[in-house]
């Protein structure tokens, strides 16, 4: 049977440095806690560097940070599994509220001048560029829907190639929008940091904001994210990141009647879709 991380990490405390046992603390303190960070965030928390988080991964045998949160995760949700299934009872009620929560928090989260600035740059902009892989993806896509609408050039580029190659291509009068629920998605990051050499405006929608692709956004829109990583692509999860995207669509048809005029037009466009 595999030792548990949590068990590990108690028992390994006296034979660590004294940067790793900051570092085991902190994870001990609130395991639920460092499961949805950074290693930036577990680096600040715990009073280190990034890389000796790596090397308190590495210590106790996992390659990588983002292998031991998946790791400390699947013990986390055993244990609640078996602890309480659903706090209240009832599934419903208890989805409902984990979204209502996602959503209260993301709206404490917003930076209004920042959302502002990404609403006027992407109306300004002669296109837009959407990347987002994974689940991500499908929030990319609401986001093209909607801009679509207001008859703004948009794209998905929810394949990594694709995307930076777009990405090394776009200029100054271009917009680049990533969306990363960890801020840590390679892929994700290096298309926005192609844009932004290139010269684009980049915009980044994360649960994390301090992570590496806010380091390459020119705007950072942090979203709130409330389960574990074991549970990416779950409403609740991107719940925050709609709701963004919402709001940015509605800084949008607020600025001009061309707008207005452009959803008319999509709305005719379609109005023979349906029986």
């Amino acid at each position: 049977m595999q030792e548990k991380i949590l068990a590990r990490l108690r028992s390994s405390q006296p034979s660590l440095s004294p940067a790793l046992l900051r570092i085991s603390e902190y994870v001990l303190n609130d395991p639920a806690k460092v499961v949805n960070q950074t290693i930036t965030e577990v680096a600040d928390g715990s009073g280190s560097s990034e890389a000796s988080v790596l090397r308190f991964c590495r210590d106790i045998k996992f390659s990588s940070f983002q292998r031991f949160k998946l790791a400390l995760g699947i013990e986390l949700s055993t244990h609640q599994t078996i602890r309480h299934a659903s706090p209240s009872g009832d599934v419903i009620d208890d989805t409902l509220s984990t979204a209502i929560t996602a959503l209260k928090q993301t709206k404490d989260l917003l930076n209004h001048a920042a959302l502002e600035l990404a609403a006027k740059q992407i109306i300004r902009a002669k296109s837009i560029d959407l990347y987002g892989f994974g689940g991500s993806a499908n929030v990319a896509r609401y986001a093209h829907y909607l801009f679509v609408r207001f008859g703004l050039v948009s794209r998905v580029l929810d394949d990594p190639h694709l995307a930076v190659m777009s990405a090394v291509n776009l200029g100054p009068k271009q917009v680049a929008l990533a969306i990363s629920e960890s801020g840590s998605s390679k892929d994700t990051i290096n298309s926005l940091m192609a844009a932004k050499a290139a010269g684009a405006f980049t915009i980044a929608i994360t649960c994390h904001i301090r992570s590496p692709i806010a380091a390459n956004a020119d705007a950072v829109l942090g979203a709130s994210s409330t389960d574990t990583p074991i549970t990416r692509g779950a409403f609740s999860r991107v719940a925050g990141q709609y709701l963004i995207i919402d709001i940015l669509a509605n800084m949008i048809a607020k600025d001009g009647s061309k707008f207005q005029a452009a959803m008319q037009r999509t709305a005719e466009a379609t109005i023979d879709k349906s029986f």
